[in-house]
């Protein structure tokens, strides 16, 4: 289930008495635990009807004692338990069982919530098991295509600013927010907004050379500038941003993955779009959103079949020789720089 489930929940007053909350989109979960507290709780009562909890504090028996008291002046009282043990090997036995014996059983007057943001999860635990089969354990995961575009849309539109769709795919892009190795959320990108928003003061329209201006280019974006500059054949702009990703504290090793990744993408791209596939299969094939496959599109015309094949060889080959010590980081993926398209 994903946290729409959990506001048709609210909408529809039927929420369940026991929720897991996981996954990496912490905004999306601090935003449906406010808007329960909203709809259950009188900000009069709050400090007695709603409790937030450490989880690495208190053991399973404080929790229960928690959630069996009734609620003051209230229908519902909400207990928050944020990253508890219990989902976990480090968790005791005595403490598994004693709040399992409690989900089995829950008080129909409380909405318990785990929330796990920095714990893994078991998800062989009995007190796993036993959430997820009343349909309770939630994962927030990054959302994605129009439901993002729609987001940051509403978000400028709050502040009473207007942005068309090619700079909301500017922003995703130079933030990184989609990027599978980047830990940017929803959070992060709301401060981004803001500085564009801040920025462009009074004016009422978002210009995506303003976008760029504000923002500071993620790794992947550097390694689309990178990778067009190369197809340009601008080899020492090429060598400009690289050097500039590396002032940025990235390591180096993950530049040569990211570089190899995108030509790998290219290749990809050029022999399934001769193929008759369309964007969104594209997308799909490649595990990317569909404007960066349309971008990867674009920029693989920039570079024959053959020079794609062999571009992704020496990026192959030189991640080989850094790993094995034969050629200093910085020093190998210049000369892989220099010696492209030769």
């Amino acid at each position: 289930m994903g946290y729409k489930e959990i506001l048709n929940d609210i909408k529809n007053n039927s929420l369940k008495n026991v929720y897991l909350f996981y996954g990496e989109e912490t905004y999306l979960i601090d935003f449906c635990i406010q808007t329960i507290k909203e709809r259950y709780i009188k900000p009069s009562f709050e400090t007695l009807n709603f409790i937030s909890i450490d989880g690495k504090q208190v053991d399973a028996n404080e929790v229960s004692n928690a959630a069996e008291t009734l609620p003051f002046m209230s229908d519902k009282k909400i207990v928050v338990v944020n990253n508890p043990l219990w989902f976990s090997n480090k968790a005791k036995a005595e403490d598994i069982e004693e709040i399992s014996h409690y989900i089995e059983k829950p008080s129909n007057s409380t909405i318990l919530i785990f929330v796990l943001t920095s714990e893994s999860i078991d998800k062989r635990k009995k007190v796993f098991k036993t959430i997820k089969k009343n349909n309770g354990t939630i994962e927030f995961s990054k959302i994605k295509g129009s439901e993002l575009e729609r987001w940051i849309k509403k978000e400028f539109k709050s502040k009473n600013k207007i942005i068309d769709e090619c700079s909301i795919d500017k922003i995703i892009d130079l933030t990184g927010y989609l990027n599978n190795n980047n830990e940017i959320t929803l959070y992060d990108l709301k401060n981004e907004i803001q500085k564009i928003i801040n920025y462009i003061g009074q004016n009422e329209k978002v210009e995506e050379k303003t976008i760029e201006k504000v923002l500071i280019k993620s790794l992947q974006a550097n390694i689309f500038e990178l990778v067009d500059m190369l197809g340009e054949m601008r080899f020492d702009k090429a060598i400009s941003v690289f050097n500039t990703m590396i002032l940025n504290n990235e390591p180096c090793g993950l530049i040569i993955h990211m570089i190899t990744r995108q030509f790998r993408l290219l290749l990809m791209s050029r022999i399934l779009e001769a193929k008759g596939y369309s964007i969104g299969e594209l997308a799909k094939k490649m595990k990317v959103p569909n404007f960066v496959a349309r971008k990867t599109i674009n920029q693989s015309k920039n570079f024959s079949i053959i020079e794609l094949k062999n571009t992704l060889e020496q990026c192959i080959l030189t991640d080989r020789d850094i790993k094995k010590g034969k050629i200093e980081q910085i020093l190998g993926v210049e000369m892989l720089i220099m010696n492209m398209k030769q």
